[in-house]
């Protein structure tokens, strides 16, 4: 209900001063659906986040949109008087959201495990219904990996509250951090913050486990590397992957003992390598 109401006077000051709003304020639905702009003179809008000028489509006093697929809308309006608004910005999404992967580690001391409260940004809503968040939020589930845990959610960036799952938010017990601004993952330690290079046991599933004894025979150069990637290496592994800091696989292939990396932008990331067995080796490189 409270975000009805701040979603409600938003765009009630949005009228007042630039004169223009774009409805509806829930920003998902299922199904295709239609978003309006309104305004008192002539509309000049996008649909791809671009910024609209002049030049943009137009249409006069009111537009219609259909939401067939993930769009950003801005618009702005020109009046009568020749006076032009403030550009006015919505995304409106349909059908799946991407999902979003969240890992917190916990403190040692928080016994009854991990919780988040979620307060959704884009999108705002799941299929017309704006989501409040409640005290403790959702309950995470251990990540495998030291005091890590982990939730899948679906939205394109939120606020996160990560607490102690304590059912009382306003006792001494209850333990929660400040509001944290989260994309489509974050890995975030309550100690320090952000992880911009999280530990690489968060890469493996809960059924893999990485091979110790002939981790020493397996060597990847150039490190740092710009172009090829080279593993030097008597095992036979069926198939690699290259995975990013935030999680994400980027490449994904069968084995290769030289590897192209050219196109990926530069910065830290793992190789993966899996062998028939299903034994598994994570290697760390970096590319310039």
């Amino acid at each position: 209900m409270k975000k009805f109401l701040l979603s409600s006077s938003l765009f009630l000051s949005s009228f007042y001063f630039s004169q223009i709003t774009i409805l509806p304020a829930a920003t998902h639905y299922n199904s295709t659906y239609q978003a309006t702009i309104s305004g008192n003179g002539t509309i000049y809008y996008t649909t791809d986040g671009s910024t609209p000028t002049l030049s943009s489509a137009s249409a006069v006093n009111t537009m219609q949109i259909p939401i067939d697929q993930n769009k950003e809308i801005k618009a702005f309006l020109v009046n009568g008087q020749g006076n032009s608004s403030a550009i006015i910005s919505k995304k409106y999404y349909t059908g799946n959201i991407p999902p979003a992967v969240i890992y917190f580690k916990a403190p040692s001391t928080w016994t009854a495990g991990s919780c988040v409260m979620i307060d959704m940004v884009n999108p705002n809503s799941i299929d017309g219904f704006v989501i409040d968040s409640f005290w403790p939020g959702t309950t995470m589930q251990p990540a495998g990996c030291e005091s890590w845990y982990k939730i899948t959610k679906n939205f394109d960036n939120a606020n996160l509250r990560f607490n102690n799952c304590f059912l009382y938010e306003n006792f001494p017990q209850a333990i929660s951090t400040d509001l944290i601004p989260a994309g489509s993952t974050l890995y975030y330690d309550f100690t320090d913050g952000i992880i911009a290079t999280p530990p690489s046991c968060l890469f493996l599933a809960s059924h893999e486990t990485v091979s110790k004894n002939k981790d020493v025979l397996i060597k990847v150069y150039p490190n740092p590397v710009s172009d090829i990637l080279k593993v030097n290496t008597d095992r036979h592994f069926q198939e690699y992957q290259i995975i990013d800091v935030n999680g994400k696989v980027v490449i994904e292939n069968p084995f290769a003992k030289e590897i192209s990396i050219s196109h990926l932008i530069s910065g830290n990331y793992f190789l993966k390598l899996k062998d028939q067995q299903g034994s598994l080796v994570l290697l760390k490189f970096i590319k310039k």
